[in-house]
């Protein structure tokens, strides 16, 4: 939770130097033609309901494969924090498009780190199954959001600490 400290142009930058294709052909449709579309989304989902942007990037990108999915969840459901894709094979939650996508996995990382109130009207259909403040830290989120977890905040941190250098010029303090 807090003040994103690093804005949508070290998100998108950070993109391209993976060297990855963006789904313009589902994502142009779907409210973000470009990377610099759903790098803007997420600095504007996140700050509505107070969490850091680059958590929210950071997650996307790892949950994701940076946008190539392969796994449960496919590009067209706009489900980038994986929600309802479980360990038992389950496809996971469809939203509407890339804002509500991204809305949603807000409110769930709301959901894990604080008590507060939604500003937005709910559309994550899992909010209620958190257990409220359980997870302050993207460390936490290891074995809650994923489990069992292992290495699971630590790979989105090094997400974090890749936006960090570019934002900053240098890695962020320990």
């Amino acid at each position: 939770m807090g003040s994103s400290i690093i804005g949508a142009e070290a998100m998108a930058r950070l993109y391209h130097d993976r060297s990855v294709a963006y789904p313009t052909d589902v994502y142009e449709a779907a409210g973000a033609p470009t990377i610099e579309d759903f790098c803007r989304l997420c600095v504007e989902e996140a700050d509505a309901e107070g969490v850091r942007a680059e958590v929210l990037f950071a997650q996307a990108m790892h949950e994701t494969a940076w946008l190539q999915f392969g796994n449960q969840v496919s590009v067209e459901q706009c489900n980038f924090g994986g929600l309802g894709a479980v360990n038992s094979g389950g496809a996971g939650e469809t939203f509407y498009d890339v804002r509500e996508g991204l809305r949603a996995q807000v409110q769930h990382l709301k959901a894990y780190a604080s008590t507060e109130e939604l500003v937005n009207e709910c559309v994550d259909m899992r909010f209620d199954f958190v257990e409220r403040g359980c997870a302050p830290t993207v460390q936490d989120l290891g074995g809650r959001w994923a489990w069992p977890g292992d290495g699971y905040g630590d790979a989105i941190m090094s997400v974090i600490e890749g936006l960090y250098e570019i934002e900053y010029g240098k890695t962020p303090p320990a």
